[in-house]
């Protein structure tokens, strides 16, 4: 199961200063490497995206995009890939880890940097999931390469910020709301004690009671995405700012999952978005925006990769 919040509570964030410096400690998964496929691309305005591929490389390929934050770690980790026979490729979104920031982009311009890793890897069609941050992405590149996405799916994914008949606040948490309002002050807000604690609140999950292999995935995945706020910063602006694109251009099938007790991103974020797009079929699971979800997860990965006879989620 993927669990990665959106947003990180104040509760759980504090400084970390060395030198003056905010110390990235980067912990490695139990082996000590990462051992998948990695590689990196070059797109025409002349960035770098890096990326991985995880599972069978002769499955149908489903890329799956990380929330905020998060990196080209950031996958499902217990064997979800090779069971459901999928193809996963993941990718650090500009600005994390190490792809190039790339200043004032829209979620729209996630299609484009998946196409150029799509296209590096040979991949002519392929499904797309977005898990909490990463799921608006996920549509923007449904909507943008409707002859190559043959499936879409969101887990726990926001709605737009500025849609007239979405309260984006309504059922969320206070320290949630907390973390939009400081979004909302700009960069210069994020990149403060924000950024700090994210880090913070990344490598104290080295001593959590998460399981093995999810613990040393997570620490591994959002480290690397923290290596700088850029990531963040973009992200919140990005999402805060109109999405770049019509969600009525979303043509595939689309499964929208929730979680019944989120409070990170309420319900009523994928009800909207349910609502909103033609062929989507909203999906309530059990549990809050971490889980445990692990079951229906791995079934929408088998629905995503085309394996129609898997059990699917009760709504």
């Amino acid at each position: 199961m993927l669990a990665v919040p959106v947003r990180l509570g104040r509760g759980a964030r504090q400084a970390i200063i060395s030198s003056g410096r905010v110390v990235v400690e980067v912990v490695m998964s139990v082996s000590g490497q990462v051992t998948t496929p990695s590689g990196q691309v070059t797109t025409p305005d002349g960035r770098e995206l890096h990326y991985c591929t995880w599972g069978p490389l002769d499955a149908p390929p489903v890329f799956v995009l990380h929330g905020t934050p998060g990196s080209r770690y950031l996958r499902h980790a217990e064997g979800e890939y090779d069971r459901q026979r999928v193809r996963a490729i993941t990718y650090d979104r500009p600005g994390y880890g190490f792809s190039t920031r790339l200043p004032s982009r829209t979620v729209a311009q996630a299609a484009a940097d998946v196409r150029v890793i799509a296209d590096h890897l040979g991949v002519d069609s392929f499904a797309v999931v977005g898990i909490s941050g990463g799921g608006p992405n996920a549509l923007a590149v449904a909507a943008a390469l409707p002859d190559r996405v043959t499936r879409c799916a969101t887990i726990v994914g926001i709605g737009p910020s500025d849609a007239d008949d979405l309260d984006m606040f309504e059922g969320m948490s206070a320290e949630n709301v907390a973390d939009w309002k400081v979004a909302m002050q700009g960069e210069s807000a994020l990149r403060g004690d924000y950024y700090v604690g994210c880090v913070q609140w990344a490598n104290s999950l080295a001593e959590s009671e998460l399981p093995e292999p999810i613990r040393s995935m997570l620490v591994e995945a959002l480290t690397e995405g923290l290596r700088t706020p850029d990531g963040i910063v973009d992200d919140y602006a990005a999402q805060l700012a109109p999405w770049g694109f019509d969600l009525s251009r979303v043509r595939c099938p689309v499964r929208v999952m929730v979680a019944e007790h989120d409070t990170s991103v309420p319900p009523t974020h994928g009800q909207w978005l349910a609502r909103h797009i033609t062929n989507a079929e909203l999906l309530t699971v059990p549990g809050d925006h971490f889980g445990p979800r692990q079951t229906e997860e791995e079934a929408l990965l088998g629905w995503l990769a085309g394996h129609d006879n898997e059990a699917r989620p009760v709504n």
